[in-house]
Parts: C-alpha cells; structure tokens; sequence
C-alpha cells in the first residue's frame, strides 16, 4: 500500500471512530431523555414476506437443534427472549408449536415497525399451524384489529438491558433464556450473565447465537476485518458502550462468563474468519482443516497492531467470528 492510500485508510478510521463516539454519546443522551425508539433490530423491514417466514423457522429450528434438545423440552417452560427486534415470531413458534407456557420478549429499544407488514407475517405463519396449535396461537396474539399481545402468555417489555432485567423480573422464574445476535451488543457482559443467571431457575438453559465479529464497523469499507481490536479500550469505550454496537468480547470470555458460574457448557463454531459460516458447527477449529492460509494471514498481518488483550489470543480464538452457547444451570449451582 503506498504512503498516500495508508494516509487515506488512517484517516477513515479516525473518522469512524469520531462518528461512533458521536453516535453512542448521542444514544445515550436519547435513551436517558426516555428516547428508546430505533431502527437497529428491525430485522423484517425490507424482507419479503416469504423471507422472513423462512427467517423465523431456520431461527426457531436452530434454538430446537443446537440446543440437543427436542421440541418437547420447552413444554410447559417459561422462556426469556433478550432482543427480539421487530417481530414475535419465534416466541410465537415455542408457544403454539413447542408449547411453552409463557414468553417473555425483553429489548433495550422499540425497533421501529410496520405493524400491517407484520400483521401479515403472523398471518403467514398461523396458516402453517395445526388445528390445536393454532387455537394457542389465537390465545397468544389477537390480529383482528391491529397486533394485540396476551400478556399471560406473551409479553413485551422494551426500554432495558438484560443487564438489568433481574431487577424488573422475578429472580428464578425462566426455564429458558435465549437469544441470536444481541448478546455481543451488550457491552457489560458480567452484569448481563449475573442478571441472566439470575433470573435462570435451577436446571435452565441459556441458548445464545453470539456474533463474534466487527459487525461491519470498519470491514465494510474494506478495512481489515479484526481493525475493532486495534483501538484503546477508553476509546472504544466511548464508541461502544451505550449504542449496541460490539463489545468486542471473545469466545473465551463467553466460556468464563459460565463456566465460571458453575454451568455445564458447550459451545459451537459458527463462523470463521475469512471463510464465513462454518456448516456443520464445530467446538473446535484447526488451523489447515476449518480455515487456511487467508485466515492466517490476516490475523499474522493484524497481530502487530492489535491491543495487548487481543495480541496474546491463539489463531483459533481470533479466527472465530460466530458462535452458538449452550449453558446449562446446575440444580445447586455455585458461584
């Protein structure tokens, strides 16, 4: 590269991280004055709506499967969802399909929404329901006249963080917390295991798919992909703390999250640096098997510049973009 295009590349980060650090002050100041609408988690917004009933099955599926754990393991539970973003069609589906007892849908912001848009969806997805299914479904979510929730059976609270949600909620009282793509958004993840933990009955289970990645921060515009670990924590801080964007937490920091608290842990590969998904998941990658010479590379070209956190970690752990936690909490768990 030569001195002017480095020169370039220099200056679009330091005008990413200005714009960050804008945005979460901005974030923070907003949600602070009870501002907790936003576009980020509206997911179905520019989907079809093929898409995005096929966007809820894979997604409800993958919890089922991933977890070891059939449909009937979610039987009667009471399920936590962190971040549903703009639509209850998973909660849904582990009602009317798994039959759980109850739902409970849990987002720091509103996600902004077109509610006939997604009136049709849930349309959609009835009309794929048996006969017993679909009377609990009704039982769930009234579509006459707009989207009207049953709180006994789903309810939607909006305006907290998991980090806090042991404060609103009744400590114990979850067979089941789950979540895909929000966990790595939280950027205090002691708080936010400890309030999960919590609030996990004895014998529950925490299912999170965790993006591991920048989130297109800096590698959409071409940037090296691992450049997010090149930044001083006190900067990062300012950039990242309050406006959902990575925390920049690893894989290894996941496993202490609950290992340390005494659960029963299993944790799948999803995605690899530079290769993308890794299908099936794996619990280990190895270097020549799951990625290759590219991967290397960019992690050898990064290692350099990376803060002294991150420099120390294997390949394997910054190789891993993507994972899929399984915890399970002991019937006499222990800190």
């Amino acid at each position: 590269m030569s001195a002017a295009l480095k020169k370039i590349a220099a200056q679009s980060k330091t005008l990413i991280i200005v714009h960050r650090i804008f945005d979460n002050w901005r974030r923070r100041r907003a949600f602070k004055a009870g501002n907790t609408v936003s576009a980020y988690g509206s997911t179905h917004e520019f989907w079809s709506l093929e898409k995005s009933v096929s966007y809820i099955d894979m997604v409800y599926r993958e919890y089922i499967e991933y977890s070891g754990l059939g449909p009937e393991a979610f039987r009667g539970s009471r399920i936590l969802e962190v971040g549903p973003g703009d639509n209850f069609g998973v909660a849904l589906k582990f009602l009317a399909a798994a039959g759980a007892d109850k739902v409970v849908c849990l987002d720091k912001f509103y996600s902004e929404r077109n509610v006939e848009q997604q009136t049709r969806i849930y349309q959609e997805l009835r009309k794929q329901l048996g006969a017993d299914e679909a009377r609990v479904f009704d039982e769930c979510i009234n579509l006459n006249n707009g989207i009207d929730l049953n709180p006994e059976r789903l309810q939607y609270i909006y305006g907290h963080g998991i980090e806090e949600a042991d404060q609103i909620l009744e400590p114990g009282s979850f067979n089941f917390i789950l979540s895909r793509a929000v966990i790595h958004n939280v950027y205090d993840i002691e708080r936010g295991f400890e309030a999960m933990d919590r609030l996990l009955a004895p014998g529950g289970y925490m299912l999170h798919k965790i993006d591991l990645s920048d989130e297109n921060m800096f590698s959409s515009r071409g940037m090296h992909p691992l450049t997010f670990l090149t930044i001083p924590e006190r900067i990062y801080y300012l950039m990242a703390s309050d406006s959902g964007k990575p925390n920049r937490k690893l894989i290894g920091d996941y496993r202490e999250q609950v290992v340390n608290r005494g659960y029963d842990t299993k944790i799948l590969i999803t995605a690899v640096l530079a290769e993308g998904p890794l299908v099936p998941h794996k619990e280990r990658i190895e270097s020549g098997v799951d990625y290759g010479g590219k991967t290397r590379f960019l992690i050898n070209e990064i290692r350099p510049k990376l803060t002294a956190p991150y420099r120390k970690c294997s390949d394997d752990e910054l190789a891993t973009t993507g994972i899929f936690l399984v915890a399970t909490k002991k019937h006499q768990n222990h800190k």
